[in-house]
């Protein structure tokens, strides 16, 4: 992994963490890549599963608001 695909990747973990600063985040991805992909991959991941339920939420509010 080259030092700017590092830098974009650590880039990617600080942002909107409240675990990683960036240098932190950097250190990670050069010390672990594998452990850093996956976490962005895992970041993804329950993304998508949150707004999945937000979707479901929303449609059961919706349906239960037309029963009435």
């Amino acid at each position: 992994m080259t030092e700017r695909e590092q830098r974009a990747l650590a880039q990617r973990i600080a942002d909107g963490s409240e675990v990683f600063d960036f240098e932190r985040a950097l250190e990670l991805v050069k010390r672990r890549p594998d452990r850093a992909e996956r976490l962005i991959r895992n970041r993804l991941e329950g993304k998508r599963i949150l707004d999945e339920l937000a979707r479901a939420n929303e449609g059961l509010h919706r349906a239960a608001r037309e029963f009435r």
